[in-house]
């Protein structure tokens, strides 16, 4: 463990946001930022949604909507993440969030307000929009292995991103003592080859090969998180309640680029 103390922002805003690009800052941790009530709407159709999806990397959560990270893993998924993307992102803001704000929406019309270039959905290297956020659901005994995510991806086509951020709005937690929370490490990996070579066969890092996490974070329900995506991170085991996230990630090119929110 490091020993250094976790450098946070409280509020998103441009100069937290570079101060994380930058790596001056380690963590955007916006309180409360989705209200109770949207969950309390949109809550029993995400769990069905969760309930009837998968996630073929492990079995310790279920996943609505194909991720990056399968994409990148099969010819199959890229496939599927590329017919599916819009479709998917339709499903999430219209029939889960019906009457309620998506807080991925919220966030995505912020940053493009707060970025002096904007903020857009990414494309896809065919043209058509990638998936905006996918939504996340642990139960009793889920974890996630430490891992980071990579920077780029060949289903995004042309884009080179500087750095990737990864957002996550935690809808529901566990109870104090539930597990569940986040893990960071204070290592950030820049030379993505050395990550690949020690990978699991299935996905992440071995815990066993690591030191404990250098912090370890309980989110609130509806709370924002935002962090460097190389930056080495986990799920603690889940022994109580649940865990439901929506995540996306931010992928930053140069200052005068927009932002590019896919998942």
């Amino acid at each position: 463990m490091s020993g250094r103390r976790l450098r946070a922002a409280a509020d998103l805003s441009y100069d937290a946001l570079t101060g994380l690009i930058k790596g001056d800052l380690d963590l955007i941790r916006c309180r409360a930022y989705s209200p109770p009530d949207v969950y309390k709407v949109a809550g029993p159709r995400i769990e069905r949604a969760c309930d009837a999806s998968t996630y073929t990397l492990t079995p310790d959560f279920q996943c609505v909507g194909v991720s990056i990270g399968e994409a990148n893993a099969s010819p199959e998924k890229a496939e599927q993440y590329v017919a599916e993307g819009a479709a998917t992102t339709t499903l999430i803001r219209e029939s889960l969030f019906a009457g309620a704000e998506s807080p991925v929406d919220r966030l995505l019309t912020q940053l493009d307000a707060l970025w002096p270039a904007g903020a857009d959905v990414a494309l896809t290297r065919t043209g058509r929009p990638a998936l905006l956020n996918v939504i996340r659901r642990w139960r009793s005994a889920g974890q996630a292995n430490p891992h980071i995510d990579q920077r780029n991806s060949e289903i995004l086509g042309d884009y080179t991103f500087t750095r990737r951020l990864g957002v996550n709005v935690y809808l529901e937690v566990p109870p104090e003592n539930g597990g569940g929370e986040l893990e960071l490490w204070d290592t950030v990996v820049d030379d993505e080859r050395d990550y690949l070579e020690q990978r699991r066969p299935d996905y992440g890092l071995d815990r066993k090969r690591l030191t404990a996490p250098d912090w370890t974070i309980r989110p609130g329900n509806g709370d924002l998180v935002i962090f460097d995506a190389a930056r080495v991170h986990g799920v603690r085991r889940l022994t109580e309640g649940q865990r439901v996230t929506m995540a996306c990630f931010l992928g930053v090119r140069g200052a005068d680029d927009p932002l590019a929110l896919f998942a």
